[in-house]
């Protein structure tokens, strides 16, 4: 089964308020971490988007199903990563509320898209040793 990003979200909120609250000294930030992890480099992973995206001339625009948004997901990215949000990987730009593919044609963007996903997967899963220490 696919992981739920609702519930990535949700975890990523947890370890955000524990970060806080303990200041990285919580055992549960580690396990927490490697849970986001592994959830993200499964697989099954695929973000829940919506069917239609926004073609225009050089860019794709593709939006999370139901409105989602999952700020707190992009900011552990951003954090684990050492990147600034949108996360950029190859041409697209992965960031709340959307997804931004620097193609024009949607038969490109989605295999660009599909190609950045997997390509985040990995960068997520090489941090997995450090984020859980």
């Amino acid at each position: 089964m696919a992981p739920d990003l609702a519930e990535i979200e949700k975890m990523a909120d947890e370890h955000a308020k524990l970060r806080q609250a303990h200041g990285g000294n919580d055992a549960r930030l580690a396990e927490l971490a490697a849970r986001i992890i592994d959830a993200l480099s499964s697989e099954g992973f695929a973000f829940p988007l919506r069917d239609e995206a926004l073609v225009s001339d050089r860019t794709t625009t593709y939006v999370y199903e139901n409105g989602a948004a999952y700020p707190k997901l992009y900011d552990f990215l951003s954090e684990i990563l050492h990147a600034p949000v949108p996360i950029v990987v190859n041409e697209a730009k992965f960031g709340p509320g959307e997804i931004i593919v620097g193609a024009g044609e949607k038969d490109k963007a989605d295999a660009e898209l599909q190609s950045a996903v997997k390509e985040l997967q990995k960068l997520v899963h090489g941090k997995k040793t450090k984020a859980t220490q």
